[in-house]
């Protein structure tokens, strides 16, 4: 609510310059009151703002800690399942080891065998020079 003041009333009479300039006072003052209930406002909407940024990182950060919660659960898998192949590995190995010792075996057969079987050819060769002979 301002009261207009006319500035170009140079006729006026002498009495009213000191009401004009009461009003003139009086319109600065209401501007400066206007600006001042103006500021109080703009103040309590900032804990309100702070208030919703707030809330925001609670959000944030509950997101946060169900991805990292996620991840745990992940790794947590991973490590079972590194866990379960090690123990395959682990049995392969075993596996193999035995695999390796019976052809081991194998080869030791296998060796013994030929040298049976070369005895065995010469004893032959021998028999068969004999009755050559004979």
């Amino acid at each position: 609510m301002f009261v207009e003041i006319y500035e170009s009333d140079a006729y006026a009479p002498v009495y009213l310059i000191p009401v004009r300039q009461s009003l003139k006072y009086l319109n600065t003052t209401l501007k400066y009151l206007n600006t001042t209930f103006e500021y109080p406002n703009t103040t309590f909407e900032y804990p309100n703002t702070t208030f919703e940024y707030l809330n925001t990182t609670f959000e944030y950060l509950n997101t946060t800690f169900e991805y990292l919660n996620t991840t745990l659960e992940y790794l947590n898998t991973t490590l079972e399942y590194l866990n379960t192949t090690l123990e395959y590995l682990n049995t392969t190995l075993k596996y193999l080891n035995t695999t390796l010792k019976y052809l081991n075996t194998t080869l030791k057969y296998l060796n013994t065998t030929l040298k049976y079987l070369n005895t065995t050819l010469k004893y032959l060769n021998t028999i068969y020079r004999y009755n050559l002979n004979y």
